[in-house]
């Protein structure tokens, strides 16, 4: 998504935004149990930590495409 969509959408969810590189933007919700979740204009990811997002390991994946 473009970086004013992922401000709208953050603002929406009380989340914050991310580059992830080039034009691709990301929505992070960071839950209170320390688990991470993000989204793209492709998917939602749920990450149980911030190291195994930052590995790119999600626990869960759901596409929206």
């Amino acid at each position: 998504m473009t970086e004013e969509q992922a401000k709208s959408v953050a603002d929406a969810l009380g989340g914050d935004t991310w580059q992830s590189g080039g034009e691709t933007w990301l929505v992070l919700l960071r839950r209170a149990d320390g688990a991470l979740v993000v989204l793209s204009d492709e998917s939602v990811c749920e990450y149980k930590t911030e190291e195994a997002f930052e590995k790119g390991q999600p626990a869960s994946t759901v596409l929206l495409c």
